[in-house]
């Protein structure tokens, strides 16, 4: 069934800790999940065009939304040396899929004269990513 994203969720836990217990971060109105795999180049002679095998993922994106002086949790975990826990759920408001796994994030705010302060970062994997069922 395709939903709008309208009542898509990020959460993040500093923790680290999987299952964990993340909390939303607000004001977040955007996000981009990456799953994309390298592609290792195994072409041999006697082959008639390239031939690729895949090799691992790689799990990044990036979130976006407003500044919110009340929830600072994206800038504060651009400060983290170590990974937390980031869960991206695409449509909370039906039983859908999320996923989840240990991030670094960092975090931008965008201020001009003419708009609200946005708030915007990337996240890179910082450990293994699961897309998981949401169980009502």
């Amino acid at each position: 069934m395709i939903l709008t994203g309208r009542d898509g969720q990020v959460l993040w836990d500093p923790a680290g800790v999987t299952p964990g217990t993340p909390v939303l971060i607000v004001s977040i109105n955007n996000f981009k999940l990456s799953l994309k795999r390298n592609m290792i180049d195994v072409s041999c002679f006697g082959d008639v065009n390239r031939v690729y095998v895949p090799g691992l993922k790689d799990v990044s994106g990036s979130v976006a939304g407003f500044w919110n002086s009340e929830d600072t949790a994206l800038v504060e975990a651009a400060d983290m040396d170590t990974p937390g826990l980031l869960k991206l759920v695409p449509h909370a408001a039906e039983p859908t899929y999320f996923w989840s796994g240990l991030a670094y994030m960092d975090a931008d705010i965008d201020t001009s004269v003419d708009g609200a302060p946005a708030l915007s970062g990337t996240f890179s994997g910082g450990g293994p990513w699961v897309r998981e069922p949401i169980v009502p």
